[in-house]
Formats: structure tokens, sequence, C-alpha cells
């Protein structure tokens, strides 16, 4: 009976060697996620200079330099890992230092500066190569853990006529393995649904939760291209609320951010469902607006809105909150040639509107 003993020492050991496989590539693949992660914090900030996105970039740095020491720290166990470790440490310094230079531009330059593609093509860069060096070690642990599975079943194979104990130590590798798997998947996924979170945070208003100027950007240059496509037209409005700063000065920014609030919410009412509504300012808007034949639709869905804001935004002390609303109006390709130009036509003919009387629309001349 030694040898069932015997064998029974070497499934724990290889039980044990198991563990550790699937906790070095469960922070493998975390380390591959907590890069990401902190690159999208990173770009967020810089694409949207809100400082919301600092702090995920931090957390997301400090994992990656805890998770790497972890996985440094099992070099004698894994002695392959050590060519792609330095490269990896080389590569995650070379990144840091990029970002390090990027802030400090960003804190001059501003968030349309050309630094941002410039660093944005050296971080893809930098990140296509820790991808390989990461999927090295990976497959790595793969390979061991595949030899691992090998020993298991010769292990496993003398011991089919064993005890009850052998049987129980199966069981036990069998679910342990089994949870780690779920447990490594659960993490890949959650750090999947965080990236997914930034990634909206950096094309909506953190405020009214409306795409903001870089989403409406994007939006209008592809509505662009469908007209072009399909012989159709685009219809652009730009409004600025009145009185807006009236509120801000009299009652706080913190009501002015409720009034801006209850403003797109009674803009909403009136809106179709294939109308693209953003924030492009601070109490500036822009609508995307589809098909349409006759310019005098979007003077009466103009009209609808400036109605709907006729009625209280809000009520404060038993005080009714008002705001108004100035409307300018381009349409493309009646009035003009490109994204661009349609831009500044609607642009323009809503300051003549705010200069003639304010709360009314224009057409651009």
């Amino acid at each position: 009976m030694s040898w069932v003993f015997f064998s029974a020492q070497t499934l724990m050991a290889l039980t044990n060697r198991k563990v550790e496989i699937s906790d070095t590539r469960y922070e493998i693949v975390k380390l591959m996620n907590t890069i990401v992660d902190s690159e999208t914090g990173l770009r967020g900030y810089l694409l949207t200079g809100s400082v919301q996105f600092l702090e995920p970039y931090k957390r997301s740095a400090k994992e990656t330099s805890l998770l790497f020491s972890n996985i440094k720290s099992r070099e004698e166990d894994f002695t392959r890992f050590k060519p792609s470790l330095i490269a990896l440490d080389k590569l995650i310094q070379e990144k840091s230092n990029i970002i390090k230079s990027t802030l400090r531009i960003q804190l001059t330059a501003g968030s349309y500066s050309p630094h941002l593609t410039l660093s944005a093509d050296a971080s893809k860069t930098l990140m296509d190569k820790i991808g390989v060096e990461i999927n090295q070690l990976d497959k790595i642990m793969q390979e061991e853990a595949e030899l691992v599975d090998v020993k298991l079943s010769l292990t496993i194979n003398r011991l089919k006529l064993g005890s009850l104990i052998v049987v129980i130590l199966i069981i036990t590798i069998l679910l342990i393995n089994y949870k780690r798997t779920i447990w490594l998947f659960e993490h890949a996924s959650s750090s999947q649904e965080l990236a997914e979170e930034f990634g909206y945070l950096a094309m909506h208003d953190a405020l009214t939760h409306l795409p903001n100027r870089r989403n409406f950007e994007q939006y209008l240059k592809k509505s662009i291209s469908q007209a072009n496509r399909h012989w159709q037209k685009v219809g652009l409005l730009y409004m600025d609320l009145d009185g807006f700063k009236l509120i801000n000065d009299q009652y706080g920014h913190d009501i002015g951010d409720d009034a801006l609030i209850g403003s797109v919410a009674k803009i909403n009412e009136v809106l179709r469902d294939s109308d693209f509504l953003a924030r492009i300012g601070g109490d500036e808007f822009a609508l995307v607006v589809h098909n349409f034949n006759d310019p005098k639709e979007l003077l009466v869905l103009a009209n609808r809105i400036i109605q709907a804001l006729k009625t209280p935004v809000m009520t404060i002390e038993e005080n009714d909150v008002l705001m108004g609303i100035s409307i300018g109006i381009a349409i493309y390709p009646d009035q003009v040639k490109n994204v661009k130009e349609l831009i500044t036509a609607a642009d323009e003919a809503m300051y003549k509107a705010k200069a003639t009387g304010k709360n009314q629309a224009v057409f651009h001349a």
C-alpha cells in the first residue's frame, strides 16, 4: 500500500502546483486588464479634461505595479518567465514615462492639442508589445498546466484501484480548479465592464448623460456620409438656453445644474426617437434631425422645443424657474456643403436668434 501513499502525496503536490499555475494565470490576465483600465482612464481624462478619470487611472496603475511584482516573485518557480519579464518590465516603464509626459503636456496644451494623437500612437504600439509579452507568459502557463495535467492523469491511472481517500482528492482537485476558473473569468469580465463604463463616460456628458461634443461631431460626420449615399438631407439645430446665467447667479451652480437637467427633460419630451440631442457646451445643445422633406418641419420642431420650455423647468421656494431658448437652423446640403460649414451656419443663425429678441428660431440665410 506504500505506492498508494506515495501516489497520494504526488497527487497533492501536483494539485498545489495546479493551484499555483491557476493563480499565476489569473494575475497575468488581470495585469493586462489593469494596464488597459489605466490606459482607458488616462484617455478619458485627456479627451474630456474631467478629473473623475484620474482616480481610476491611478488605482489601475497601482494595481499594475503590484500585480507585476507578484508575478515577478514567481520567477524561480517558472524559470521560463525571465526573458518575457525583463522585456515586460522595460515596456511598462516606457509606458509609464509616456503617460507622465502626456499629463505634463496636458496641463499646458489642453485637450485638443496634437500631443493626443502622438501619445495615442505611441501608447498603441506599446500596448501591442505589452500584449505580446503577456500572451507569451500566459502561453508558458498553459504549457505548464498541460504538463501537470499529463502527470495528474498518470497518477490517477495508478490510483484507480486505490482507497476512498484518492476519490476524495480527485473530487477536491476538480472542485478547486473549477472554482478558480470561474473566479478568473468573473474578474476578467468585471474589468471589461469597467473599461466599457470608461468608454461611455468619455463620449457622454456627466451631468445630463447626453452625448458630448466629441460624440456629436462623430455622429454628424456619419450622418452626412449616409445622407450623401441616400440623397437625403440633414438638419442641424444649434440651441442656447436663455436666462441660464441669471439662474446660476441668483441661485448658485447646483440649482443651475438642476435647471439644465430639467430643460433637457422637457426638450426630450418633444423629440422623435430618430433625433440626436447632444450637449456641446455649458448651456449649448445641438440637435441632428433626419427624415424630413420640407424645411418647415424643422421650424415646427424648433417651435415645439420653445413651447415646451415655456412651462417651469423647476420650482424653488414656490417660485417657478423659467428658461427660454434661442435656436439656429441650417440644412445640408441645401445651404452648406460640408460638416464644418453646417456647424458654423447653425451657430451663426443661433446668435442671430439671440441678437434679434431671443426665445425664437432662425434659419441660416
